[in-house]
């Protein structure tokens, strides 16, 4: 197994990513801070050889243009929410050149909604093109499975956001990826002690239903003692400097195009 794993952020933000549309637009965010310009949570783990996607939003096309990324080997989908899967589609011209279908991994819960919403990704119709051939290959992982995508090894841990549960993954035994999280069940918790890494949502001040707001994350990450820690999903209020002032050390907001090398 890999000791090394490159961790790119893709983006931070809430489902309306920063700026908003509309009269919310920046929110609480200076809009002079780069930093603040949030597009809707993903992140790229790579080895040498390995690229995983994790979700895949709205943004998702720009995102991978901007950091050059020219194959990917597996997708993992967190939820089935739409800022971690509409921007699925896009990722279809990496099986246009050699014909090999990327692998879309996730809950079968997810899964299903999936092949509702996004059929044509993974089944062939009697009404598509004739030239359409399906792109994507689903495959359906539960929670605590471990799974291995070339040198990289990944657990899967189950997560609560609020009326549904999120996947949670670990790669390497070294870096915790925790979007989309309120609470977790004691098994999951205790996967996430001790790690190099851990990016964990951190939506805004006062709680929220589906999300830990600051106090809760810093909690969790006071007692996992990750040897550092990154906050993510970040709410129009808050402003990535704001947010610093108030971190723990070891501990800072994650911004869009982070690199993060272990």
């Amino acid at each position: 197994m890999t000791q090394k794993l490159k961790i790119t952020v893709l983006g931070t933000g809430t489902s309306v990513g920063i700026p908003a549309l509309g009269s919310l637009g920046w929110g609480k965010c200076d809009p002079n801070n780069k930093k603040n310009k949030r597009q809707r949570c993903a992140i790229l783990v790579q080895s040498d050889d390995i690229n995983i996607l994790i979700d895949a939003g709205p943004d998702i096309k720009n995102q991978l243009i901007e950091h050059n990324i020219k194959k990917l080997d597996a997708v993992l989908i967190t939820h089935q929410h739409a800022d971690h899967i509409s921007g699925l589609d896009e990722l279809r011209p990496f099986y246009f050149y050699n014909k090999v279908k990327l692998k879309i991994y996730t809950h079968f819960e997810t899964a299903k909604f999936l092949i509702n919403r996004f059929d044509y990704l993974f089944n062939k119709s009697s009404t598509s093109q004739s030239y359409f051939q399906p792109p994507f290959e689903l495959i359906n992982i539960d929670y605590f499975q471990d799974i291995k995508i070339g040198d990289i090894n990944i657990k899967s841990i189950q997560q609560n956001h609020g009326a549904i549960d999120t996947l949670g993954f670990i790669f390497n035994k070294l870096f915790g990826y925790c979007t989309d999280v309120v609470d977790f069940p004691p098994e999951s918790f205790n996967l996430l002690y001790n790690l190099d890494v851990l990016i964990i949502t951190g939506l805004r001040k006062n709680p929220h239903i589906a999300h830990a707001h600051f106090d809760l994350s810093f909690k969790w990450i006071k007692e996992l003692s990750p040897k550092s820690a990154y906050l993510t999903h970040l709410s129009p209020e808050s402003d990535h400097d704001t947010v610093l002032s108030i971190c723990p050390k070891n501990v800072e907001p994650a911004h869009d195009g982070l690199v993060i090398n272990i």
